[in-house]
Order: C-alpha cells, then structure tokens, then sequence
C-alpha cells in the first residue's frame, strides 16, 4: 500500500489539529466538528483543495457496558484518506492487514468503504445484541418479572435504537449521493461496494425500525395490562367497602342510644347476624354475576 493513504487521528490535541491542517490542507472546522459528540453525519465538498468531507457516526462499548456512538469524519482527496474520531475506532485493526494486498489497497475511496463496512458490522452486532433483548423482554411481558428495571431498560433501548437511525439513514443519503451524483471519481468506480454498504445500512435501518415497533407494542401492552389490573382493583376495593358497610350500617343502627324494634328481644343479635350474613352473601353473589371482581 502506498505510504500514508490513510491516515488515521484519534482524538487529536491542538497542536495534532494544527499540523493535520497544515500537512494535509484540512479546514480546521471540519476536523473540529468531528470531535464534537453531539455532531449529525453529513456531506459537504470544499473547492479549494479538492477535499470531500463526509462526517458519519460509529457505535462503540463503552467501559460500563452502555452502547454509544460518535462521530467520526472521512476527508477524501485523490490522493489519501484522512479520518479524524473522538473515540477509539473498535475495528481499526482489521482493516488493513488483510487489504494490505489487495489491488485496490491504494485507493481511498476503497478503503473508507472498508471502514464503512467495518462500522456496519459493528452496528449489526449491536443491534442484533439488543433485539435478543427485546424477544427476553417480550417473553417476561405479563410476570412480574417485568418491573421498573425492565422498563428503564426499555428507555435505554429505544434510545440506542433511535441513535443508530440517527447515524445510518443520513449516512446512506450521503452514499446514494456520492454514488449517483458524485464529484469523486472513486465512488462510481467502486458503485458494487458501496451498494452492498447502502444495503447493509438499509437492512440495519430496518430491523431498528422493527425493533422500535416491537418496544412500542411492547409498551402498549403493558399499559392495557397495567389499566386493566387497576381497574379490577378499583372495582374489588369498592365491592369490599359496600360488603364491609352492609353489616357496619346495621350494627351503627343498633347501637343508637334511642329505641329499635326488638332490641330487648332474647334473639334480636341473632337476627341482626342472620340479616347481615344474608345482605352480604346477596350482594356478593351480585356482584360475581356482573363479574365485578
């Protein structure tokens, strides 16, 4: 491979900036979007030294185990490719040793479609990693098993999920573009391994759709269960209270301190149980038929 085809900065300081610049005539403001976290992908040319400058978003795991993405920028000229990334790139390693050889190893555009494809598979891990996630979920749906855990992990799964479209629907307007309508000869020349990047991006595209769906329904589930069990509650609550005042009416009435029919009577507490006993039994047997509870 030719000598510094590709050269690659990670995180780099002020004074790394400056020489990537300076070296390579790279406008400073690209170079700095790249190490902005929050940075959308995008495409922009720049006409005065022929560079094209594509910013996309790689995922990454981090120490705690969370999944993230960053940006990372490609700066295309017909000569090299320069990348510039906030955070470590987790394929950089396989990239190169088994291109070295390859006939198309001297060509940048070739290579940053490697490292597309590189990202890609990483996106594919992780995406596959958290739709398992979702299919466990899914089966706990209805257990108790399902608490307030389960439903943080939801979140946290959403938000991957939405930061992965995030990265792969721009990143595949930008290929389209440079494939279809393109300044750089590169693109059209290698249209096959693009395709197969764009259809990777779309097929990752889509099973994170699938998977948002998923949670969605998931989530609405939930809520019809956790509306249903509520009102069922409210509904055994409320029949408790009637049966336990049934009985609380009667004796309240017998304890008055004024006269009541048979009060002197040897078997009026008898009667007065019985009577209870009756009211209660009606009103539960009532209550069973209208599947109140």
């Amino acid at each position: 491979m030719q000598r510094n085809m590709w050269v690659h900065a990670e995180a780099p300081n002020e004074h790394e900036i400056k020489v990537l610049c300076d070296r390579y005539n790279l406008s400073e403001r690209f170079v700095r979007d790249a190490l902005d976290r929050d940075e959308i992908p995008r495409l922009e040319t720049t006409g005065k030294h022929s560079h094209t400058y594509v910013i996309t978003r790689f995922a990454y795991q981090t120490n705690d185990g969370d999944i993230q993405t960053a940006p990372i920028l490609f700066a295309l000229d017909s000569e090299r490719l320069i990348t510039v990334s906030l955070e470590k790139l987790p394929s950089i390693k396989d990239i190169l040793p088994e291109e070295a050889s390859d006939g198309d190893g001297g060509d940048p555009v070739h290579l940053m479609l490697l490292i597309l494809l590189k990202i890609d598979a990483d996106y594919d891990r992780f995406i596959h990693d958290l739709s398992g996630q979702i299919r466990r979920l899914l089966e706990r749906l209805g257990t108790r098993e399902v608490g307030t855990r389960s439903f943080i992990r939801f979140v946290h799964i959403e938000d991957d999920m939405n930061d992965f479209l995030g990265s792969l629907i721009p990143t595949n307007a930008t290929l389209r573009h440079l494939v279809n309508g393109s300044s750089v000869a590169g693109f059209a020349t290698h249209r096959e391994l693009a395709e197969t990047v764009i259809l990777n991006n779309e097929q990752s595209i889509q099973t994170c759709e699938a998977n948002l769906k998923s949670l969605n329904a998931i989530r609405r589930t939930y809520t019809l269960i956790g509306s249903h069990n509520l009102d069922r509650t409210i509904k055994i609550l409320t029949m408790v209270s009637v049966l336990i005042s049934i009985p609380t009416m009667f004796f309240s009435m017998y304890g008055m301190n004024i006269g009541l029919p048979q009060q002197r009577h040897e078997g009026a507490f008898v009667g007065l149980i019985v009577v209870c006993l009756v009211t209660v039994i009606t009103a539960y047997a009532i209550g069973r038929k209208k599947r109140v509870f």
